[in-house]
């Protein structure tokens, strides 16, 4: 249900700022780059930017027409995903494997090829992440583990 709730509010969000810049309801990406503005291409331009992960890149590195006006801040979906779904996130980290780290490794930026990287991470210092119980506690922890590499 918490998953359910967040992806509501990220795609509600996501929609709203879409129409308040400079791309159409596909969003920033490769696909709005190469597909311009109308109904059937925003199909097509919204599958390009979930199947090369180019809107999730550009949203972070701020490339592929995609910037920080009228968007939801990828710290903020971060956040927001840590909360939503801090119990199954912790058990997946514990595992070392799982939809809910693979996900959140997305948000950080890694690819399939790489998130191995992220998960170890995370799990090496699961208890240092987790330990307070709190969802605040554990993105301050996570945040501060990445930027360190």
């Amino acid at each position: 249900m918490k998953k359910l709730i967040l992806a509501a509010v990220v795609v509600g969000a996501s929609c709203a700022a879409a129409f308040a810049a400079d791309y159409g309801s596909a969003g920033c990406g490769l696909g709005s780059l190469a597909f311009k503005e109308n109904d059937m291409t925003q199909v097509l331009a919204a599958t390009t930017n979930g199947t090369f992960g180019s809107q999730t890149f550009g949203i972070t590195s701020g490339t592929s027409g995609c910037n920080n006006k009228g968007l939801v801040k990828v710290s903020m979906a971060r956040e927001s995903f840590i909360e939503a779904n801090y119990k199954d996130l912790s058990r997946d980290v514990a595992a070392g494997k799982g939809e809910y780290v693979a996900n959140l490794a997305s948000l950080y930026g890694y690819t399939p090829d790489n998130n191995w990287k992220f998960t170890q991470l995370l799990q090496k210092n699961h208890t240092t992440i987790f330990a307070s119980n709190n969802a605040k506690t554990a993105v301050n922890e996570i945040n501060r583990l990445v930027g360190s590499l």
